[in-house]
């Protein structure tokens, strides 16, 4: 499953959990940005998105293919907002926030990457719902 809503200032994606759906979540970003003149940002707005939505596939969902992951991204007078939730049973996402990577890590550094590309990352109290501000 992926369905797509368009709306004047942004568009939802409702996917089942399959990594391939991260690519095509893409693609609509890409589209979306390209409709708009805006595709310088692409490469923030798409690495942000990956790395949320992986999350929520891999960690969230457990890869369960039964399980769907909302999407949505909305355009912003300053930028861009993006909004992830998974079904899965949410994190203690608290005690991540301030965690730091090494360069050679292959895991843990999403909220690294959110600190660097955008404004603010916040969770749903229950750790399953993400809000990330783009405002590059």
């Amino acid at each position: 499953m992926f369905e797509l809503t368009q709306f004047d200032e942004g568009f939802a994606l409702e996917m089942d959990t399959r990594l391939e759906n991260v690519d095509r979540c893409v693609d609509q970003i890409r589209i979306f940005l390209e409709e708009r003149n805006a595709s310088g940002h692409l490469f923030p707005l798409s690495l942000l998105a990956r790395e949320a939505l992986n999350n929520a596939m891999i960690h969230g969902n457990r890869l369960d293919r039964t399980k769907t992951v909302l999407f949505r991204l909305l355009a912003r007078a300053d930028g861009f907002d993006l909004q992830i939730m998974d079904e899965g049973p949410g994190f203690a996402w608290d005690r991540h926030m301030q965690t730091h990577s090494q360069a050679d890590d292959v895991s843990g550094r999403g909220h690294e990457i959110f600190r660097n590309y955008a404004k603010a990352a916040r969770y749903n109290t229950k750790g399953n719902a993400l809000t990330l501000e783009y405002r590059g």
